[in-house]
């Protein structure tokens, strides 16, 4: 089946701004601080290339891909083989093994992430990822070099409580309050990059006898890309 790309008319790339100079920033002093300069930052660069896995229960994803944020909405391309997703702002696309397309409306569950194409983007998005920084207590900083990027290096503990106060989602709020019953512990390390960029995000929930109930990392890189997103016909 042959593929068209979303194009500049259909804002399906970004528009390019400058990048930051390579220098760290100020050192945060609150989760609240450190995320709102993230998102302020992540918002600026209108696109990403990321790679995310996911570890629950013993059971492990990875998914890569790159995301753009426009006016209509964010286009997102990720690939776990064997299976392919491009969700656009109205739909979703998926195969696998290179077969023939499924169109998936917005209400349904998708392959791989196995969430609605509404909530898809929300699992790459850097700026939905680091929001649970904002209910994170600062333990330490330092600076590191990961992956050959310079970054500072921040660990938070975050009140599962207040985390779900602050989600909308009430599926999820029920699941954050679910762990915080349970005496769940829930822990982010963010490394962040040149220009208040984050290039590496650890959480990680761990039950009350410390063992691991699921951990997330999300890797972000080509900050303001030249992305294109492409769509079946």
């Amino acid at each position: 089946m042959v593929l068209l790309l979303v194009g500049c008319l259909l804002v399906g790339c970004a528009e390019r701004t400058s990048l930051p100079e390579p220098t760290l920033g100020p050192v945060a002093t609150s989760g609240d601080e450190l995320a709102t300069a993230l998102i302020n930052r992540s918002v600026e660069q209108r696109s990403v290339r990321f790679t995310a896995e996911q570890t629950l229960q013993g059971r492990s994803t990875r998914v890569e891909g790159g995301l753009v944020r426009a006016p209509e909405g964010r286009f997102v391309s990720l690939s776990s083989p064997p299976v392919e997703l491009v969700v656009l702002p109205g739909a979703a696309f998926s195969r696998s093994q290179g077969g023939g397309w499924t169109r998936h409306e917005l209400g349904d569950p998708v392959p791989v992430v196995e969430v609605p194409v509404t909530e898809v983007a929300d699992v790459v998005d850097p700026v939905v990822v680091v929001e649970a920084l904002r209910s994170g207590l600062l333990m330490d900083s330092g600076d590191e070099t990961v992956e050959g990027v310079r970054t500072r290096r921040y660990s938070l503990q975050v009140d599962l409580r207040q985390q779900a106060d602050r989600t909308e989602d009430a599926q999820q709020r029920a699941v954050l309050l679910s762990a915080y019953d349970r005496g769940f512990i829930s822990t982010v390390v963010v490394w962040v990059g040149p220009g208040e960029l984050p290039v590496r995000v650890e959480h990680v929930m761990k039950t009350l006898g410390g063992e691991v109930f699921e951990s997330r990392t999300h890797h972000y890189s080509d900050w303001n890309a030249d992305i294109r997103v492409t769509a079946p016909v």
